[in-house]
């Protein structure tokens, strides 16, 4: 099962787990070859397709628009045999000619890109996937730096709506997950309850979808754009928001925010179901840690100076130091801790406050 989940891993990641492919016969490796490539305007692909022992399937995000052929067609005239169904996302081939050579031309997403097509007993390729692109060459990078802010607001647009566009358009969210990822989250003034993460794979972004519990008389205000999540020990900020900033007083409110790679720019390859932590930073935990740091809120201030005045201004009043002065602790004293400080520095304390138990799972 373990092995299973690894080798998946691998092959989302664009890549080959050798150790797994040793065990397998070459003649069946042979027959089994996977390509992806990334779609970009102007690249030419060079496909190799199979003949006799099978097809070659090739696969794009989304519904194919026009497919023209040179040497290539659905009647068996031409050295390619072509097999594709209007509004379809795939198409199959084969080659009917050994070291037959043709060119398709696929219009996609109003662009158009030129797939080569050569016949190779060794390379054929059992399955081809091309994968939306980003302006960039044709080879996978690994990395998830390359995803706009745009793409990613609209990642949050598509988890609101997720389960009524999976099933109107399954073929648009094929390559996303989601987990009811239920859990709480306690602030104390408020609570986080966490509904759902939902993964999109190519882009290594997940979506967490957030109501944010106020059952105070109070309105409280938070940093919308302080929202992270930890996992084992390591912190992921968050990449976008769609958040309010405010929770209205006994009120449950929505916020959504992404998570992207990883803080080095790597490829995180979560699972959306892990034991996820939530934080996001409270006005009220700042003025609160302030305070427990011994710095003087705005309003003792202003108390102290009016203290020191009147004494200046009314000579007969005895100067003596103001019940407020003397709350107020030396610079280099030592204040003792209160228990409450903001989320933002929660994670600096990660074994404290966020104890890991169970193992992060991978895709």
């Amino acid at each position: 099962m373990r092995t299973s989940k690894l080798f998946t891993l691998v092959l989302l990641c664009g890549g080959v787990f050798a150790a797994r492919a040793a065990k397998l016969p070459q003649a069946v490796v042979n027959i089994n070859q996977f390509q992806e490539f990334r779609l970009a305007q102007g690249e030419i692909y060079e496909l190799y397709v199979k003949f006799g022992n099978g097809v070659t399937t090739v696969t794009f995000p989304s519904a194919i628009s026009k497919i023209v052929g040179v040497n290539v067609a659905a009647d068996g005239s031409g050295d390619f045999l072509i097999a594709a169904k209007p509004g379809a996302y795939y198409f199959n081939l084969v080659a009917l000619k050994k070291g037959a050579a043709g060119t398709l031309t696929v219009i996609y997403n109003r662009q158009t890109y030129i797939l080569y097509l050569k016949q190779d007993d060794k390379k054929a390729f059992a399955a081809v996937n091309f994968a939306a692109g980003s302006g960039g060459g044709s080879s996978l990078s690994g990395k998830a730096g390359g995803v706009t802010p745009a793409r990613l607001l609209s990642f949050i647009d598509m988890a609101k709506g997720y389960h009524i566009l999976k099933q109107r358009y399954p073929s648009e969210l094929r390559d996303s997950i989601c987990a009811a990822n239920h859990r709480f989250f306690d602030f104390g003034k408020f609570r986080i309850e966490l509904k759902e993460v939902i993964r999109f794979n190519r882009e290594d972004t997940l979506v967490f979808k957030l109501l944010m519990h106020n059952n105070k008389a109070e309105e409280i205000a938070y940093d919308r754009f302080s929202f992270s999540v930890q996992l084992g020990g390591k912190t992921y900020y968050m990449s976008a928001a769609d958040a309010s900033g405010v929770m209205p007083p006994k009120s449950a409110t929505w916020a959504f925010f992404t998570i992207t790679g990883t803080p080095d720019g790597g490829c995180n390859n979560l699972a959306p179901d892990n034991d996820f932590m939530i934080g996001v930073t409270a006005k009220y935990m700042e003025n609160d840690y302030r305070f427990a740091a011994g710095e003087p809120v705005p309003e003792k201030k202003t108390e102290a100076s009016i203290a020191k005045r009147i004494p200046e201004n009314r000579k007969e009043i005895p100067e003596i130091p103001s019940e407020t002065e003397a709350e107020i602790p030396p610079e280099n004293s030592e204040v003792p801790f209160t228990g409450e400080i903001s989320a933002k520095d929660f994670f600096r304390f990660p074994e404290i406050l966020y104890p890991f138990s169970g193992r992060i799972r991978f895709r």
